[in-house]
C-alpha cells in the first residue's frame, strides 16, 4: 500500500488538530540576540550586587570567645561597615541551657580607612555575667542614625 501526498497531508492535519501544530524553531539571529541579552543581564546583575554589597551594608560575625571567670567573659567578633558609619552590637554570654547570663551593647564609631578591605574591624569586648557562661556571641548588630550636622 502506498501513501499519497494527500493522505499524508490529511493525517498531519488531524495530528495538528489533536495535539497542536508543531513549534516553529527560533532563527539563528533570534538565538544570538537572546544569548547576548542574557549575558548582558547577567553581567549587569553581578555588577549591581557587587557594588550594592560593597557599600552601605553592615555585616557581623562571631570570631571567638573566652570565659574568664563566673562573672566575666570576652567576646571576639568582626564588624564590616562604612568608614563614617556608627554601629551598635548586642553581645551575649549564654549558659549550657542557652539562657542569657550576660548582655552588653557596644558602640562602634567611625574609623579611618580607604579600601574596601579596610571596612572590616576585628573587635574584642568584655561582658559581665551573673553566672558562669559557656559561650559568647555577637547576637545582632545595627547601624545607628547619626544626627545631621546641617542646620
Amino acid at each position: 500500500m502506498t501513501v499519497t501526498y494527500e493522505q499524508r497531508g490529511s493525517e498531519q492535519h488531524e495530528l495538528d488538530q489533536r495535539y497542536g501544530a508543531p513549534r516553529r524553531r527560533l532563527s539563528a539571529r533570534t538565538k544570538r540576540w537572546s544569548i547576548i541579552g542574557a549575558l548582558a543581564a547577567a553581567v549587569g546583575a553581578a555588577a549591581w550586587f557587587t557594588i550594592d554589597l560593597a557599600f552601605g551594608e553592615l555585616e557581623y560575625n562571631d570570631v571567638g570567645y573566652q570565659i574568664v571567670s563566673d562573672t566575666r567573659a570576652v567576646v571576639d567578633y568582626e564588624v564590616t561597615k562604612d568608614f563614617d558609619a556608627t554601629a551598635q552590637c548586642a553581645l551575649q554570654v549564654l549558659d549550657e541551657s542557652y539562657a542569657v547570663v550576660g548582655h552588653r551593647i557596644v558602640t562602634i564609631g567611625p574609623h579611618e580607612g580607604q579600601g574596601a578591605g579596610e571596612r572590616r574591624q576585628y573587635l574584642r569586648s568584655e561582658v559581665r555575667t551573673e553566672y558562669g557562661g559557656v559561650t559568647g556571641i555577637a547576637e545582632s548588630c545595627w547601624l545607628v542614625d547619626q544626627p545631621s550636622s546641617e542646620g
